[in-house]
């Protein structure tokens, strides 16, 4: 009886888990939505499709090396135990996208228990991370709105979405990351690890990029761009609410 109890308990909160993943992407179809709304009607194209092509741009990237570089850089400035982790490498059977594989695969750092369990919760953490990935560059997008080239942008939602965050997520959100270790850091509603990384990388391009053409007139006047569609920007920000519970 017990054993079914605790399968039971595996089984729900496996699929807990997923429903909340399935919730997460509504925040990156809020974002495309809200920046649709937000452009002027002669960039809308340009918007959709880097929305559109930000989603398999980052999740081939994130499989490669992201999920990787979650294992590999707890210990600052140090790299940390990957080589101890076969779910971080693509061409393991531990991998999330093989949703377990093989139970059968040992390590030094896990018994048999933990291998049982983690094989059947190992695809969830991936794919909530891969979310994370498309937040962050997400986020990063809707703020080079009519700044960026397509070149540029695919570049860079790399380097946010697949590099830049996952390193402050090692240190933060692993149990055996330094800031963790030495500072007690409990991040909530990942403000610092995902939104503090995505807000300080769209500030430091825009410092760059500076403003969308057309906003100041010669004289150095600024000009008032108005929202393309203000329905479409509310239903975005109420699509992104609902994300925000998973």
């Amino acid at each position: 009886m017990s054993g079914q109890l605790d399968s039971l308990m595996v089984i729900f909160t496996e699929f807990y888990y997923w429903v909340t993943v399935v919730l997460m992407f509504l925040i990156h179809v809020g974002f495309c939505v809200y920046e649709v709304g937000a452009s002027r009607r002669k960039n809308i194209q340009h918007t959709l499709m880097k929305n559109t092509m930000l989603i398999p741009l980052v999740t081939v990237t994130f499989f490669y090396f992201g999920w990787w570089i979650y294992f590999a850089f707890p210990h600052f400035p140090m790299m940390g135990g990957f080589l101890d982790a076969p779910w971080a490498v693509p061409w393991s059977e531990l991998m999330g996208t093989h949703m377990g594989g093989a139970i059968t695969v040992q390590t030094e750092s896990m018994n048999a228990a933990d291998h049982g369990w983690w094989a059947r919760i190992n695809g969830v953490f991936w794919a909530a991370f891969l979310l994370f990935s498309w937040t962050t560059a997400s986020i990063v997008s809707g703020a080079v709105i009519e700044r960026i080239k397509t070149q540029a942008f695919l570049i860079l939602v790399v380097l946010v979405g697949s590099c830049t965050w996952i390193i402050d997520a090692a240190w933060g959100w692993s149990w055996n990351g330094w800031m963790v270790q030495l500072w007690g850091f409990h991040d909530a509603y990942a403000s610092s690890v995902v939104h503090g990384i995505a807000g300080g990388s769209a500030l430091g391009v825009l410092v760059v990029l500076g403003p969308r053409l057309g906003k100041f007139a010669p004289d150095g006047t600024p000009r008032d761009i108005p929202q393309n569609n203000p329905w479409l920007v509310t239903v975005g920000l109420f699509l992104i609410y609902t994300g925000f519970w998973g």
